[in-house]
């Protein structure tokens, strides 16, 4: 990275920590984001561009935890066997040469793999950017974080996520091995003190999900964030189906319930009043802290009734399988994160020949005739109605 990109950079990242720039920066983000939905909309037939905005890659399906609350373990028996993770070598022939395109990785946990920072430069040899990484922060030891303040400094690494569920022994209690928030704090101040190493600013914020267990402490994430040293905080509204949205999607797709992988439940548990004033608690005192708050999917005030009821009916529309790519482990492709139908291989087949192959775009032209699937409708990746 050469000076004006690295002043550049540092403009950037400091204009984000403003509030009319935020403001000004979403509404650009906004139009831009329906210019590129409106053919796709139009066009009713399914099909996408030529190759992906981005690539989700599912770097692992191990983790060094046990969260409660987790599913993608199960994901990793197939038949009654364990799919081995793409190699090296394999990676460099399942991804396009395609400079720009962007690549985020997600898991399991990403630095159970050991080849991650040669995956990393992989990628970045490719001609790729990385969109962003979620990890849980407890394996990142000093030549970890001096390696991604060095990927955030060439430009290539955009954004960490790290997923905290609340003050350290609640966080504990959630991830299923004692001493994990502690770990995640040793982890993040080495990342810092990386980044300032590097004089380049990584983008790092905390992420959590609202749940019976963590709704109490939702607003007490402030202080969590100032002790780990971020100035930025994500929280995911409950993702979760009923039995009879499972059900109704699995007749509409003619799939097996088995591709659904959501949290399915028959009663979320959760009063929509509280969930209210804990987020609206959570969101004033990110303000008066100057610290960055989001919160997905976005509910307006009139939905959150119906959101937090069980097979109450929502409306909005998902474009996800129209942008963003999503791969596992062992390089098969699927429609969405939740829907995890098939769609192609890697292995064997290129990356724009199954983007635009039969499956998929069939997928994707009932999904525009449906406007939403009924497991889609609690989803992050959702647009409820009075949200666009």
């Amino acid at each position: 990275m050469n000076l004006v990109q690295r002043i550049r950079e540092s403009v950037v990242a400091r204009l984000h920590g403003v509030p009319v720039a935020q403001r000004l920066h979403a509404r650009w983000r906004r139009r831009r984001y329906e210019r590129r939905i409106a053919g796709f909309l139009a066009a009713r037939d399914g099909r996408a561009n030529r190759l992906p905005q981005g690539v989700v890659y599912e770097a692992t399906m191990r983790c060094n935890l046990r969260c409660e609350f987790c599913y993608v373990g199960e994901l990793l028996n197939v038949e009654g066997q364990k799919p081995e993770e793409l190699s090296l070598d394999a990676l460099r022939r399942a991804f396009p040469e395609q400079a720009g395109l962007e690549v985020s990785l997600t898991g399991g946990e990403i630095f159970v793999r050991k080849d991650i920072g040669d995956m990393l430069d992989l990628f970045r040899a490719k001609g790729y950017t990385c969109g962003y990484l979620t990890t849980n922060g407890t394996l990142i030891d000093e030549p970890r974080a001096l390696a991604l303040a060095d990927l955030a400094r060439t430009g290539f690494l955009k954004h960490i996520s790290v997923s905290i569920d609340g003050p350290g022994k609640l966080h504990d209690a959630a991830r299923g091995v004692p001493g994990t928030f502690a770990r995640t704090a040793a982890g993040l101040h080495r990342l810092q003190a990386a980044a300032a190493a590097t004089g380049v600013p990584l983008r790092v914020s905390i992420n959590t999900t609202i749940s019976r267990q963590s709704l109490e402490a939702l607003d007490r994430m402030v202080d969590v964030a100032s002790e780990l040293g971020v100035d930025a905080i994500g929280v995911n509204h409950l993702m979760f189906a009923t039995p009879e949205e499972v059900n109704e999607t699995v007749r509409l797709l003619g799939c097996d319930a088995s591709a659904i992988a959501t949290f399915v439940t028959a009663d979320p548990g959760l009063a929509p009043e509280e969930v209210r004033a804990q987020l609206g608690a959570l969101a004033a005192r990110c303000r008066a802290r100057s610290i960055r708050f989001d919160v997905r999917p976005k509910v307006s005030p009139e939905l959150f009734e119906r959101y937090y009821t069980a097979n109450a009916p929502l409306a909005g529309r998902c474009l996800y399988p129209f942008l963003h790519a999503r791969v596992g482990f062992n390089g098969k492709m699927y429609f969405c994160p939740f829907i995890r139908i098939e769609v192609g291989d890697l292995t064997k087949t290129p990356l724009e020949q199954i983007w635009n192959g039969p499956g998929y775009v069939e997928l994707r032209r009932n999904l525009v005739e449906q406007h939403l699937f009924p497991v889609c409708r609690r989803c992050c990746k959702v647009e409820l109605e009075r949200a666009w």
